[in-house]
């Protein structure tokens, strides 16, 4: 709907601004014969070089035939002109072909350029308006968007500290369970050896014992007969 109003702005400066240039150029415009109103346009140029609404009315009909770069050329010419008026239309439509192109920023900066030569005219400023709302509407959607992506990033780069977080905490009680169980098996080794020491050490002291008992008894005995040897002799 937007595109279509300003289209219809555009179609209308231009035929209002064909009212300077002769009646057959705009008897083909209003036809929509737009190339035989190029043909005829730069029969005008070449008999008038310098006329700047020729000029203007070729790039008008050059735009409407579908031939873009021809019309900024035109309309560019008109910028180096002394016609305050006929530039203010030219910086419009420059910027109107600069709006389809997508080109946001020098659409408007031209827009702002055309009321500044010509305050009153209506066309720009609806359309500078239009266009100014379009391109704050478009940033604040893309800064929404940046916002989102922005959150989502932050969320799945916490998600992902989260899990290796998760990760390096279960590998570290893993490992702090594995190492628990060796010194667990390391402790039952130890006290079964040590038990095995102190078996080894009990049977060793009991084995003292008994072959000092058996020495201290053969003592008693050589005793014995030592002293029966002697009270015999």
């Amino acid at each position: 709907m937007i595109n279509k109003l300003l289209i219809i702005l555009f179609y209308l400066t231009f035929t209002f601004n064909f009212s300077q240039a002769k009646d057959k150029g705009i008897e083909l415009f209003n036809d929509k014969k737009f190339a035989e109103a190029v043909d005829y346009y730069k029969s005008v140029i070449e008999a008038r070089k310098d006329d700047p609404s020729a000029i203007y009315s070729l790039g008008s009909s050059s735009y409407f035939n579908n031939n873009i770069e021809s019309a900024l050329k035109n309309f560019e010419k008109i910028l180096n002109t002394s016609d305050k008026a006929l530039q203010a239309k030219a910086l419009y439509n420059i910027a109107r072909i600069l709006q389809d192109q997508n080109e946001i920023d020098k659409s408007l900066s031209l827009y702002k350029k055309s009321l500044e030569l010509n305050p009153n005219d209506i066309d720009s400023k609806i359309n500078y308006e239009i266009l100014k709302n379009m391109s704050k509407q478009d940033q604040q959607n893309a800064d929404n968007q940046e916002g989102e992506q922005d959150q989502q990033n932050a969320d799945n780069q916490e998600g992902e500290q989260d899990q290796e977080n998760a990760d390096n905490q279960e590998g570290e009680q893993d490992q702090e369970k594995k190492e628990g169980l060796e010194t667990l098996a390391n402790k039952e080794s130890q006290m079964e050896k040590e038990k095995t020491d102190q078996m080894m050490q009990a049977e060793a002291i009991l084995n003292a014992i008994k072959g000092q008992e058996k020495i201290n008894q053969k003592h008693k005995i050589l005793k014995l007969k030592t002293y029966k040897f002697d009270k015999d002799w």
